[in-house]
Order: C-alpha cells, then sequence, then structure tokens
C-alpha cells in the first residue's frame, strides 16, 4: 500500500473522554486538553484551546442535563475541537455582558472557524485551529 504524499506529512490522532454532568468536568475538560496538546506537541496553541473547551463544556452543564463528550483530533496542523451532547438545543450566540454570555464571543475569537452539526441523538459543537499561526490568547 501507497501512502500519498498528504497523508505522510499529515498524520491524524484523535482522542475522546466523556464527562459526567457536574461542574467539576469543566477543570477535568481543561486538564485533558492542556496534556493532550502538550503529547502532541502543540503546546502553542493550548491555552486558546483548553479556553475554548472550558467554555464549549460550561454551556453544556449549564443548558442542558446531558454529559458531555470531550473530542480532539489532530491532522497534520490542524486542530478540531468537539464538544457533544444529547441536547437538540442549539447554542446561541449572545452579547456578552455582566452576567455572563461571552461562551461563544470567546469560541469564534479563539479559533478558526467553528460550527453546529445536528444529529438523531443530539449536537455538535466544533471548532477548529490553525497550530502554525500565533495563539490568540497570546501577548
Amino acid at each position: 500500500m501507497m501512502l500519498d504524499m498528504e497523508q505522510r506529512s499529515h498524520p491524524v490522532a484523535e482522542v475522546s473522554t466523556s464527562l459526567p454532568a457536574v461542574l467539576s468536568s469543566q477543570s477535568t475538560a481543561r486538564r485533558f486538553v492542556g496534556d493532550t496538546l502538550r503529547a502532541w506537541g502543540l503546546g502553542s496553541v493550548a491555552e486558546d484551546a483548553v479556553q475554548i473547551a472550558s467554555e464549549l463544556v460550561a454551556n453544556v452543564l449549564r443548558h442542558t442535563v446531558y454529559k458531555p463528550i470531550l473530542r480532539l483530533r489532530r491532522t497534520g496542523p490542524r486542530l478540531r475541537l468537539e464538544v457533544e451532547d444529547s441536547s437538540s438545543l442549539l447554542p446561541v450566540r449572545k452579547e456578552g455582558g455582566p452576567s455572563g454570555g461571552w461562551g461563544l464571543t470567546l469560541v469564534d475569537q479563539l479559533s478558526d472557524s467553528w460550527g453546529v452539526r445536528t444529529h438523531p441523538a443530539g449536537k455538535v459543537v466544533w471548532c477548529e485551529i490553525d497550530s502554525e499561526r500565533a495563539p490568540v490568547g497570546a501577548y
């Protein structure tokens, strides 16, 4: 079997974890993302990805009663972060203010792209980050 150049130069790695529907899952998600990205050599975008994961998991915990599933997929320099839940309720981007609402605004600012994919058992909120760009959260 012969691999094409794209496959050899862009390895694929994927990990996921199912999180309990409790507030401490936010910190578990942050550790999972940070540890995974450092192991993959993507520490340069870990800060942004950790913040995004925390926000997406928090949205599931605040707005549903379901367990979030956090998934990371690396294809070469591209990182795809997904949070899946069993709710059909779609996320709504709101204007942030003193009472909150910053979650999806932060996801939009820290990622290169993001969106929602629905399926019969719920939805997946995803985002992608190019690890070769400078992190947005960097000073």
